[in-house]
């Protein structure tokens, strides 16, 4: 698996010193994607999406340790994930859309045109807000998602190696 992007998708100018402009993070996955190490060992690669994020409680974390710019949004960390998409379809490579499958969870309408949950130009998200412990990071809810998630794309995509499936070296 590979899940970058949470860190990049910090806003340009931001104090935090973490953001990575749109088209250098794709070319960064790739590279790591098609990187001759990775390459040789002709393994099944998932991309997984940046994370959405949660701009009140981002707000609130970041003011307890003294910061008082916004380094992230819901709109901004939508590019990124977006952009994992392309590059998985670009290299045919799975993508596990964390993104998507949150922002689902907490009411998101794909055809909608409203503000994105976790915006501060909408109400604060009862989801998000369990999913999230400071806005970014996960809680163990949104950890049994992510597993849930990669289990049922592992067997979609690759049934021979369902782990209820495997034949154990030494069994119990």
């Amino acid at each position: 698996m590979v899940f970058y992007g949470a860190n990049d998708a910090c806003l340009p100018g931001s104090d935090s010193g973490q953001h990575v402009p749109l088209d250098i993070y794709k070319e960064n996955l790739k590279n790591i994607i098609q990187h001759s190490a990775v390459v040789v060992q002709r393994p099944r690669l998932i991309l997984v999406t940046p994370p959405p994020v949660d701009e009140y409680k981002l707000e609130i974390f970041d003011a307890a340790k003294g910061i008082t710019g916004v380094r992230r949004t819901a709109e901004h960390t939508r590019l990124y994930a977006e952009a994992c998409k392309e590059v998985g379809i670009a290299l045919s490579i799975e993508v596990l859309d964390v993104w998507s499958i949150f922002m689902e969870k907490a009411g998101w309408d794909r055809c909608s045109v409203k503000p994105l949950p976790g915006s501060k130009k909408c109400s604060p998200n009862g989801t998000l807000d369990m999913l999230l412990s400071d806005g970014l990071h996960f809680n163990p809810a949104a950890y049994q998602i992510l597993f849930d998630s990669t289990m049922l794309l592992l067997k979609s995509q690759w049934p021979e190696e369902d782990p209820n499936k495997i034949e154990l070296l030494h069994p119990l």
